[in-house]
């Protein structure tokens, strides 16, 4: 009898110990997710604390940031790359909005902190076209040669990146994934409140409708958001008193939405004129025929740059789509529409209502869906 206790003892603690080990990979996948759950609260606390003091700041060593030069067939660029203290979720592209500060904008490389903080290798390409507001498929070139270079360690079986746009960046980034010489190196594409539809976009920017949510109420647009747009297209007009007066428009227009252009306007010739009376119109019926009315080389280039206009098809990547249900300068929508019109499965579309267009609110208000998002991010950084 006690020799059979003993035996059904150590079935017992044989069988335990079995089961314990069979629920080993599971309480290890556990732990990794508790443990990015832990960081993307860190992040969005580190995101919102800006130049403050943060948890994740507190706990984890800064990135060294390196300066680069390369070039790809003869096209000269700079960029930064930030090195994380411990290398953990592989290479990740961030692509910079409007900003004349370029790479160097405080609040990118703030950005590019957090990310190397948790992990990430960051490299931040200087692109000329979004620093200068002329934005143009120059910029999808540039992205594109920015991941042949990140991933051009191993050409026979090429390492694989992520990347990071924000805002208008996003269509020149996603076109850039898309592109056959480099579609297969990029593993996730995360999409932070950016356009889809080109036309869409400045029909809202411009008259404030929203056709991508038809019936839905949306919050009227940044009026500073038309006179970034104009900045960005000048570089197509050929005529130079065109441009000069329109940049002047365009300028004084940012700094004070409401202040007199009409003496300037009056001077306008042709093409700066149809360029002028698409971002001064106001009603949503006449914008098709005023594109229409643009120089042949800023048309061509507007319908190069609409994701809308291009079979996804050849996106590899996974898409992370992330957009402020109240944003003010690109719609919720446009990050919905690019989510339906990808295979199910393929993105992901986290609504974050902490987000002011790409700036995330101070006090954690509504910051779940980005905190989501973050896990999600975070996950795909480690290959899950």
């Amino acid at each position: 009898m006690a020799a059979s206790l003993v035996d059904m003892r150590t079935r017992l603690r044989l069988g335990a110990l079995l089961m314990a080990l069979s629920l080993l990979p599971a309480l290890l996948a556990g732990c990794a997710s508790l443990n990015r759950n832990h960081q993307a609260l860190m992040v969005l606390g580190d995101l919102s604390a800006g130049d403050g003091e943060s948890r994740l700041k507190r706990r984890s060593e800064p990135p060294r940031r390196e300066g680069l030069h390369y070039a790809r067939q003869g096209r000269a660029y700079q960029a930064d790359l930030y090195h994380p203290r411990v290398p953990s979720r592989g290479s990740l592209i961030l692509v910079h909005g409007f900003t004349e500060q370029g790479r160097r904008d405080p609040r990118l490389v703030a950005l590019a902190m957090t990310l190397g903080r948790v992990g990430f290798t960051v490299m931040v390409p200087e692109l000329d076209g979004l620093r200068d507001y002329s934005i143009s498929t120059r910029e999808v070139e540039a992205i594109v040669d920015a991941i042949r270079h990140a991933t051009r360690a191993s050409p026979e079986v090429p390492p694989r990146t992520a990347v990071a746009a924000v805002s208008f960046a996003v269509g020149p980034a996603l076109i850039a994934a898309m592109d056959e010489a480099v579609a297969h190196r990029v593993s996730f594409v995360v999409a932070v409140g950016g356009y889809y539809d080109m036309t869409d976009m400045l029909r809202y920017v411009t008259t404030g409708e929203d056709r991508g949510e038809v019936g839905r109420a949306v919050p009227p647009p940044q009026r500073e958001a038309r006179w970034a747009v104009l900045l960005s297209q000048l570089q197509w007009l050929e005529d130079q008193q065109d441009r000069a007066l329109l940049e002047t428009i365009a300028r004084r227009g940012l700094a004070d939405h409401a202040a007199p252009v009409s003496a300037e306007a009056q001077r306008l010739g042709g093409s700066g004129r149809a360029l002028f009376d698409l971002v001064t119109n106001e009603d949503p019926g006449r914008v098709e025929a005023l594109i229409g009315r643009l120089p042949p080389a800023l048309a061509r280039e507007l319908e190069a740059l609409d994701p809308s206009r291009r079979s996804l098809d050849s996106l590899q990547a996974r898409l992370v789509l992330i957009h402020g249900p109240q944003d003010r300068v690109i719609p919720f929508s446009h990050s919905r529409r690019l989510h339906d019109a990808l295979p199910p499965g393929q993105a992901r579309l986290f609504e974050a209502g902490a987000l002011q267009h790409v700036a995330v609110s101070s006090g954690w208000r509504d910051g779940w869906g980005l905190w989501r998002a973050l896990v999600h991010v975070l996950a795909l950084g480690e290959g899950e």
